[in-house]
């Protein structure tokens, strides 16, 4: 069995493990770094950010972005020095060019998320910070000089252990040894259950909708009471809603058995608008198709969509639609509802919520408060955020601010 003896190793060769990896060995020259990857290469989860643009952070994070017990107080010390601002600095000085948008989320200038690892790998490489991938590891033991970790045939003798094994599964959906290094150390960790990923819902016209984008307020309701709201663009697949608000329900609906997810396509109407809307319209196209009354409204496909849902024969003339079937029409308008059915998977999900829980660490160092010299950073800890560049942010922030005090 092979031995070697390092100062610093790092479990997890992603965002946050990356960057622990590049601002520990630039801060210290003299002290050998290294990776231990399960994949065959790093960064492969970086890859897919952002569908493939990798929207690395965003200027306007704070602690309202994240989620997990008592992390408010962490987030808010925490970028006191590493917030956006900083963590685009350390990119800039490693050659990457980013612009940001309306809303405060940073790209590369590229729009390529390759660039971003492309930099990353450049700065690991120019620290001479060691890598090894297909790492299996069997055991970590804790000594009286650090840490003892058999992987492959391998010992390694390491002075600081940093745990930066990611969520419950990596990007192809496929289990990422995270939980078996949290329970070889012995962490609590909270229940694990996928975020930002489609809502799968129960309806027998969500097939007439796939390909469809629309603006809207959605809402998550429980028994009659909301959970949470928020606008943006709806896409409609064969069986779920997906988008950036939607993705931000989907860590409570994950959660959470027989939800509503209510689709309001005109949000700044009221019921009564809404219906009286419509009369207007129906006296406008009189004696035309049922479907002409949303000419200059939805796409031909949506209308028919919605015609449907009313179980109104789509081949009626306006004049001849009841009352009944107007009020129907103005529902589905004012308040579109769709039952969740199965909890997203780990496969469809961007992060994990859940993690070791936080008091199990000082909040300000990242250091277990079970085992002296070990950190835990990134998305192994009970923290995730809203879709918008604030995973990939507390990530980097927290591999950084480990790295620079190791």
């Amino acid at each position: 069995m092979k031995e070697k003896k390092v100062y610093a190793t790092i479990i997890g060769g992603g965002e946050a493990g990356m960057i622990c990896a590049c601002t520990a060995a630039e801060k210290s020259k003299d002290n050998k770094i290294l990776i231990l990857e399960k994949a065959d290469r790093i960064g492969k989860k970086l890859l897919v950010t952002g569908n493939g643009k990798c929207n690395l952070t965003n200027l306007n994070s704070s602690s309202n972005n994240y989620h997990g017990k008592g992390c408010e107080n962490l987030i808010n010390i925490l970028y006191q020095k590493y917030n956006p601002q900083y963590i685009l600095k350390f990119f800039e000085n490693n050659g990457l060019i980013t612009a940001s948008d309306i809303k405060g989320r940073v790209y590369p200038i590229s729009k390529y998320a390759g660039s971003v690892l492309d930099v990353l790998r450049y700065a690991l490489n120019k620290n001479h910070v060691e890598i090894e991938c297909d790492c299996n590891i069997e055991r970590i033991n804790k000594t009286k000089w650090g840490f003892e970790i058999n992987y492959n045939d391998t010992i390694v003798k390491t002075k600081k252990l940093i745990i930066a094994t990611g969520g419950k599964f990596d990007y192809k959906g496929a289990e990422s040894g995270s939980c078996d290094i949290i329970n070889m150390l012995n962490f609590k960790k909270t229940q694990l259950s996928p975020a930002l990923s489609p809502i799968y819902v129960k309806s027998n016209i969500i097939h007439q909708l796939k390909g469809i984008r629309m603006s809207a307020k959605v809402t998550l309701k429980k028994d009659g009471k909301e959970i949470k709201s928020e606008y943006g663009e709806v896409q409609f697949t064969n069986n779920a809603l997906s988008g950036i608000c939607i993705f931000n329900l989907s860590r409570y609906a994950n959660k959470t058995d027989d939800c509503i997810v209510s689709v309001q396509f005109l949000p700044e109407m009221s019921y009564n608008e809404i219906f009286s809307m419509l009369k207007n319209r129906i006296k406008l196209f009189n004696k035309d198709n049922i479907s002409d009354i949303f000419i200059g409204m939805f796409r031909k496909n949506l209308a028919k969509a919605i015609i449907n849902s009313c179980k109104i024969n789509e081949n009626k003339n306006t004049a001849d639609l009841t009352d009944n079937e107007i009020k129907a029409l103005a529902k589905v308008l004012y308040s579109w509802d769709f039952k969740t059915t199965v909890k997203s998977d780990f496969k469809n999900a961007q992060v994990t919520a859940g993690g070791v829980y936080l008091n199990e660490i000082d909040k300000i160092t990242f250091e277990s408060k079970k085992h002296k010299d070990l950190y835990i950073i990134g998305e192994a800890l009970d923290i995730d955020a809203d879709c918008g560049g604030y995973n990939l942010q507390f990530a980097f922030a927290s591999g950084m601010k480990v790295g620079e005090n190791l």
